[in-house]
C-alpha cells in the first residue's frame, strides 16, 4: 500500500513537472506589419507582448504596404528564445484616409501555444518546423489581424477593431513628427503606388474598404487535380484572400481533406505525366468579383472541389468549383503554365 501511494505521488510529481516545462517552453519569433498595397500605413508605435519579452514596432519601419498579408520590414533582436505573446497593441496613421488609429487587445496564448507546438512538415526539408513570425495587418476602418507565419504556411491567430485617435503635430512623439509635414502624405503615397497600381486604382477605384473583413468568409473546399492517365500530383501550394497560406504534399496531399478554408487567391503545383517528366501550373491571381460570386453563389453548406483538369498534352488547364449539386466554371483567371522541365529521377 505504501508503494503504491509512492507510486501515485511519484507520477503526480513528473506530471506536474511535465506540465511546468510545458509552460515554461521558449520559443523563437520576430514581428511584422502588413497593409494593403493601394491602402499604406504609417507606424506611430506598437508592440506584440510576452511575459518576459517585448517586440517594439516605431515610426523607423517606414511606409508599409506590402500587400495583405505580406510581411514587411523585419527587425532583429538579441532576444533568442521567449514566451509566446499574450497581448497587442497598436498605433498606426493610414495614409489614404489620413486618420490615426489605436487599439489593444489580449491574445488567445493557448491558441497560439497549441497552433506553435503542432507546427508543420517543411517540404523542402520533409523536417518538423513551427512559425516563427506574427504579422500585424493593418486594414482601413481600424481593422487589424494577426497572423503567425512559417514557410509557405501561414494562420490567421486574430481579427481586432481599433478605434480612431487624434494625434496632432503638438501632442506627437518625436520620431512621428515628419507624419505632419505640409505634403508628407502625397510624397509618401506617389513613392508607395508604384504606375502600375496607380493604373489599377484609376481604372478600379480602391478596394471596398469592407473587404478586408469579407476576405474572412470561409468555406469547405478542397482542390482537386485532374491529370491525363499515368500523371502523378505532387503539391499544392496556396494563399487564400484573407492572407492564409497552405502547402499540400506528401500525406497532406494524399488525405486531402475538405476544411473550412478562406477563398483562394492564387495557387501553383507540379505534377509528373506517366514518362516522369514534370509540369506546372501557376494561377497567379483569380479575378475577385467572379471568384467570390461563385463561391457565394454555391455556399458555405455545400462540400466544394476546386478542380483543376489538364488536357492530354499537359499544355492547357481547365478551371472549375465541383459539388454534389453540379460544376461551375471558372473563365478569367490569370495563369501560367510551364514546359516540360528535366525528367524526374523517380
Amino acid at each position: 500500500m505504501v508503494i503504491n501511494k509512492f507510486k501515485f505521488l511519484l507520477l503526480g510529481v513528473l506530471c506536474s513537472l511535465s506540465m511546468m516545462n510545458g509552460q515554461n517552453k521558449k520559443y523563437s519569433w520576430l514581428g511584422s506589419v502588413s497593409a494593403p498595397q493601394e491602402y499604406p500605413v504609417e507606424i506611430y508605435r506598437g508592440a506584440i507582448a510576452a511575459n518576459d519579452f517585448t517586440y517594439d514596432f516605431d515610426a523607423s519601419l517606414g511606409t508599409q504596404n506590402t500587400g495583405w498579408g505580406n510581411e514587411g520590414n523585419i527587425r532583429k533582436v538579441k532576444t533568442e528564445k521567449m514566451d509566446l505573446p499574450h497581448q497587442l497593441e497598436f498605433t498606426w496613421y493610414s495614409l489614404t484616409e489620413k486618420k490615426f488609429y489605436t487599439g489593444k487587445w489580449n491574445l488567445n496564448k493557448s491558441n497560439i501555444k497549441k497552433l506553435f507546438d503542432e507546427g508543420f512538415i517543411d517540404q523542402d526539408t520533409r523536417k518538423w518546423m513551427t512559425y516563427n513570425t506574427f504579422i500585424v495587418g493593418l486594414a482601413p476602418k481600424g481593422k487589424v489581424v494577426l497572423w503567425a507565419k512559417g514557410p509557405k504556411n501561414q494562420k490567421e491567430l486574430g481579427f481586432f477593431q481599433a478605434h480612431d485617435t487624434l494625434i496632432t503635430k503638438e501632442n506627437a512623439i518625436k520620431d512621428a513628427q515628419y507624419m505632419f509635414k505640409d505634403g508628407f502624405v502625397e510624397g509618401a503615397l506617389y513613392k508607395a503606388f508604384k504606375p502600375e497600381l496607380r493604373k489599377k486604382i484609376e481604372e478600379d477605384g480602391y478596394p471596398a474598404e469592407v473587404s478586408y473583413e469579407t476576405y474572412r468568409e470561409r468555406y469547405s473546399w478542397r482542390p482537386v487535380v485532374i491529370l491525363p492517365e499515368g500523371g502523378v500530383w505532387l503539391d499544392f501550394g496556396f494563399i487564400t484572400y484573407n492572407g492564409e497560406e497552405e502547402n499540400l504534399f506528401a500525406k497532406s496531399l494524399k488525405d486531402n481533406t475538405y476544411k473550412e478554408r478562406a477563398v483562394p487567391r492564387n495557387f501553383g503545383f507540379y505534377w509528373r505525366d506517366k514518362d516522369k517528366n514534370r509540369y506546372a501550373v501557376w494561377i497567379d491571381s483569380f479575378n475577385e468579383k467572379e471568384i467570390f460570386e461563385l463561391f457565394r453563389k454555391i455556399g458555405k453548406e455545400e462540400e466544394i472541389d476546386l478542380t483543376i483538369k489538364v488536357n492530354e498534352k499537359n499544355t492547357q488547364v481547365v478551371l472549375s468549383l465541383i459539388t454534389d449539386e453540379g460544376e461551375v466554371s471558372i473563365t478569367k483567371a490569370k495563369m501560367r503554365l510551364s514546359r516540360k522541365m528535366e525528367t524526374a529521377a523517380n
